[in-house]
């Protein structure tokens, strides 16, 4: 076991059970996964469909956006 892995269960070792019991859930789902994870088609459409809305925000507008926030 590496390091850095090995300071991770480190770290779960201290949260409560029912937080364990996620995280053990998420790393299961990631050891289950196939390495040559692919999207669905149907994924893909999604993916494209949101970057072709033009509602998204301009640079100038999200700088605009978080400046009004540091006020």
């Amino acid at each position: 076991m590496n390091k850095q892995l090995s300071e991770a269960i480190a770290r779960l070792n201290q949260l409560p059970d029912e937080r364990q019991e996620a995280a053990a859930a998420l790393l299961f789902d990631f050891l289950d996964r196939d390495e040559n994870f692919e999207l669905t088609p149907e994924q893909l459409a999604e993916i494209e469909r949101r970057l072709e809305n033009d509602d998204m925000a301009t640079d100038e507008e999200v700088k605009a956006f978080f400046g009004r926030m540091k006020a």
